[in-house]
């Protein structure tokens, strides 16, 4: 718990870093179009990986410890390889031309580098996710919790908002291109750092020999679902986002943006917990007789969750203005209204437990894939009519009134589908968060 707490803190430090860095630095102007770049990378990404960092997580701890996981190791392996040699540098490839030929930025030179930066950060933000995921179901816990969360993880986090203040302070004539260069880079060192620990841990795994064809089609069938459920969470959180960029002015993007983020703060004590407790949960789901532990260890996870969350949200709520400018800076006082209206469909989220990721680590990430799916089709029936008729108040509304059903019907499926309560609960177990490993 120590470390647990320690890596949170620095990862919420490096959150607000990179935040309070972007926002003086890039201003009301172009602090939005740098956030809706971060996104759209970042699902870029997912599409690469082809779901192979989700099933990898579970099938690496379900795997971990048995006595006949050769075979079942040697095929995690070849897939990954057969991703990270064909779906995600082509992504990011496909990432790069997209931007040279679609961008109005001025100068070859700053052309060239923004579009690098933007490729860049798809095959980065996907080996990142792809070895942390190992990572945690290996159980290399700790050091997962610096490479992956909501902010990217304390060392990813704490580096990129580092770079970010150097580009500020060493070439702000960058701006935008500037700051997206410094983001990529930022990813680089933990990931190269997680790649070599995962391949040191299955280098030695004796199977059948790798064959980039045959791994990538055996792959996209076993894991097409992760594709479609993780794709779906992201346009979750992004689709609003992009209608505020294609819609309205790009203060008011910005406004969004800056409510957005600090809105997704409210979200890392669940996402901090969801890296330790995946693993565990993947293992008891599918031993018998131990969904009852399960469910003891995700209710209690949700309401340790719940507690850090008040002491996060209490201060938006008390003086939200303060908050908005310690973290921005000057400008972003618009941004009230944003962030206040949607932190609460993050509560509820958080109120809900990890309902979601329970169903993804016992097999049945297809009933997730569903309720997200719904709830992108809600946003793009709502959103656009939202953002036009009442503007950049009514948009986050809209979001966070979708994000609470979506939440809500994803908790109660989990009851139904697996007999398995994750929301919160007045009577936690912390011995058995205590004792439980990751």
């Amino acid at each position: 718990m120590v470390w647990f707490s320690a890596s949170y803190g620095f990862a919420i430090l490096g959150y607000l870093g990179l935040s309070a860095v972007a926002g003086r630095w890039l201003g009301p102007e172009n602090f939005g179009h740098f956030v809706v770049a971060l996104n759209v990378t970042g699902l870029i990404a997912q599409f690469g990986l082809g779901g192979v960092n989700r099933s990898g997580l579970r099938e690496a701890a379900r795997l971990r410890g048995a006595d006949d996981d050769g075979e079942g190791m040697a095929s995690l392996r070849n897939g990954v390889r057969a991703v990270m040699l064909t779906l995600l540098p082509l992504s990011a490839l496909a990432t790069t031309v997209v931007v040279w030929f679609t961008t109005g930025v001025e100068g070859t030179g700053t052309k060239l580098a923004l579009s690098l930066a933007m490729g860049a950060m798809v095959l980065l933000n996907g080996h990142q996710k792809v070895w942390a995921n190992y990572l945690r179901g290996f159980g290399y816990v700790k050091l997962a919790a610096l490479v992956e969360g909501r902010s990217g993880g304390a060392l990813v986090a704490s580096l990129q908002a580092l770079l970010l203040y150097a580009a500020w302070k060493l070439v702000p004539e960058s701006g935008l291109t500037g700051a997206l260069v410094a983001v990529a880079i930022g990813f680089a060192i933990p990931v190269i750092w997680a790649r070599q620990v995962v391949h040191r841990h299955w280098g030695t795994v004796v199977g059948q020999a790798p064959s980039l064809l045959r791994d990538l089609k055996a792959t996209l069938r076993r894991d097409w679902r992760f594709v479609s459920v993780q794709v779906a969470t992201y346009l979750n959180i992004s689709i609003e986002l992009w209608v505020a960029a294609l819609v309205l002015s790009r203060a008011d993007t910005s406004m969004f943006s800056a409510g957005l983020r600090m809105a997704q703060l409210l979200m890392m004590p669940m996402t901090a917990l969801q890296v330790v407790f995946a693993p565990a949960i993947a293992r008891l789901m599918h031993k018998p007789g131990s969904q009852h532990i399960a469910e003891h260890l995700l209710r209690t996870g949700a309401t340790v969750a719940a507690v850090l969350t008040a002491f996060i949200w209490l201060p938006m709520l008390v003086a939200p203005q303060l908050v908005l400018r310690v973290v921005y800076g000057a400008g972003f006082g618009d941004a009230q209204p944003l962030m206040l209206l949607l932190s609460l469909g993050f509560v509820v989220n958080v109120l809900m437990g990890l309902a979601g990721t329970t169903l993804s680590m016992a097999g049945r990430e297809g009933v997730g894939a569903k309720i997200q799916w719904v709830g992108v089709i809600l946003r793009c029936l709502l959103a656009y009519p939202a953002a036009k008729l009442g503007g950049v108040v009514w948009l986050a509304a809209e979001a966070s009134i979708v994000s609470s059903v979506v939440f809500v019907v994803m908790w109660w499926r989990t009851r139904q589908v697996l007999g398995v309560d994750t929301a919160v609960t007045f009577k936690p177990n912390l011995h058995l968060m205590r004792r439980t490993a990751g």
